[in-house]
């Protein structure tokens, strides 16, 4: 989808869904995605247009439900708009605020201590207390290795990704049954992904997903994604005790986050971009670390 097709589209979906408004690019979007801003007599939305699939009815179906239940408070999500199956278009309200990407690492406190508390209300509207099994988490990292060794799957330095996958495979044993929670997680928990209002809310965006997960996944990507620009520890620790996890056993947090950390290194590519880079770097410290950070 070239830029010149995604404006069409989304010029398209304004004309049927909002009096016509004109689109305007936004900064943001890329890949499969582009995303355009516009005003119309009923107010402004923001567009979000995709190649291909059914990804806008998957986005519309979950954020509609997401942000009905928070509609409250602080934390919030934008209400759709609009949703054209046929043109894969979305619209939803624009709000008038900067995502803490563009904020960071300014006031790193208050993002911090902002990016956890609406992680907590969002996780939150689906979270229960279970028995932890690695069972998965095992399985998976086979998987992964298995691919790897057949060259069916890039990982960089392999040898050493064997290594840690058993180190990681050898804690499972005894985390059977630990305290652990489930939720339905967003899975692109970045700094992008949240936008400080004018007002001082709090609102998520770019919902997708509608299974259950670790919860301390989203936690963790927050977290790469805070270490990674320029944060440190010390405002991880705020985001963890914002975020008010006191469920999940220590053991578990040390065996996800290493998990979550050779997810990033089975993810990187050959040739990564500098925010790729920085982020294997970080994944690869944490993975050495005697303690989680989440």
């Amino acid at each position: 989808m070239t830029p010149d097709e995604a404006r069409a589209r989304a010029a398209e979906a304004l004309r049927r869904h909002w009096d016509g408004a004109l689109p305007v690019a936004m900064a943001g979007g890329g890949g499969d995605a582009c995303l355009f801003s516009a005003k119309g007599p009923r107010g402004a939305v923001v567009v979000k247009v995709w190649a291909d699939g059914d990804r806008a009815l998957r986005q519309a179906r979950q954020q509609r439900q997401v942000a009905r239940a928070m509609t409250e408070g602080r934390f919030r999500v934008p209400r759709v708009r609009f949703v054209d199956q046929e043109l894969q278009a979305l619209g939803m309200v624009r709000v008038n605020g900067r995502s803490f990407s563009s904020l960071w690492p300014e006031d790193q406190a208050g993002l911090a201590e902002a990016a956890g508390g609406w992680l907590a209300a969002f996780h939150g509207l689906t979270r229960r207390d279970c028995a932890f099994d690695p069972t998965g988490q095992v399985n998976w990292l086979d998987r992964l290795v298995a691919a790897g060794a057949e060259g069916q799957r890039y990982i960089a330095d392999f040898t050493e990704f064997q290594r840690a996958a058993q180190a990681v495979r050898n804690m499972a044993p005894e985390l059977h049954g630990l305290p652990s929670v489930s939720a339905v997680t967003h899975r692109d928990m970045t700094l992008s992904n949240l936008i400080l209002g004018m007002d001082g809310r709090v609102w998520g965006i770019d919902f997708e997903n509608r299974r259950e997960d670790e919860p301390l996944r989203d936690l963790f990507t927050l977290a790469l994604d805070m270490l990674t620009p320029g944060g440190d520890e010390e405002q991880v620790a705020t985001l963890v005790m914002s975020y008010g996890d006191r469920r999940t056993a220590p053991k578990v947090r040390s065996f996800l986050q290493c998990c979550f950390c050779l997810w990033v290194k089975a993810n990187t590519p050959p040739a990564p971009s500098l925010r790729q880079s920085r982020r294997l770097q970080m994944a690869d410290q944490l993975l050495r670390s005697d303690h989680p950070v989440i």
